[in-house]
């Protein structure tokens, strides 16, 4: 589990460094594999268990950057990649990254926290996602950020309690499916009607 968490983690930060679309997209499967891996090694393999481990193989390995990546495709060559983002932002992520020690160090007394490292892990990758998600500009990098930050989440929940509940991982996997479709769709919608995938572009729609 700490592996599957670890690379979840590692993907955070080279989506922060990746420009081309692309590869970022594969990095998305990449977490995905992680996660499946993580389900099948949490414990004891039950029919449940194996049920879950590839249903989050097919969806957050398969169907979500199978859909993102023929979507880029489509695209002509300078849509296929993101702005460089600026200083600041890697500033911040170094921040955020310190300040999820000083949290850890506040809960431990708590006696919420079950697993420090997977708790490390997946704090820190959901706020290099949410760094993503406000220093990004290409709609699909914004995306995938929303995809890291739920892989994020699982690796969260799972420092805190343990393994979910069977319900919860269905219903994080639907609903996550259901997004990314949707999202992915009106990036689509965006490129086709307005041609850019920049989202800063999209203040002019206001006027």
């Amino acid at each position: 589990m700490v592996f599957a968490a670890l690379s979840v983690f590692l993907v955070s930060v080279l989506l922060l460094l990746v420009r081309d679309v692309r590869q970022s997209v594969l990095l998305l499967g990449i977490e995905g594999i992680a996660l499946s891996a993580m389900v099948w090694m949490s414990g004891p393999i039950t029919a449940v268990k194996v049920v879950i481990g590839f249903a989050t193989l097919l969806i957050k390995a398969g169907v979500i950057p199978g859909a993102m990546y023929r979507v880029v495709l489509e695209w002509p060559s300078q849509y296929r990649r993101d702005g460089s983002l600026q200083i600041w932002a890697y500033v911040v992520g170094v921040g955020m990254v310190l300040t999820v020690t000083h949290i850890i160090r506040l809960l431990a007394p708590t006696g919420i926290i079950l697993h420090s490292t997977l708790f490390f892990y997946g704090l820190a990758a959901i706020f290099l996602g949410l760094l993503q998600i406000i220093s990004r500009r290409h709609i699909l990098s914004q995306v995938g950020s929303l995809v890291a930050v739920e892989n994020a989440f699982v690796i969260l929940a799972a420092s805190v309690v343990g393994n979910l509940p069977m319900f919860m991982e269905f219903g994080m996997l639907v609903d996550l499916l259901v997004a990314a479709i949707i999202l992915v769709w009106m990036s689509r919608l965006v490129h086709g009607q307005f041609n850019t995938t920049d989202v800063t572009a999209m203040r002019f729609l206001r006027r």
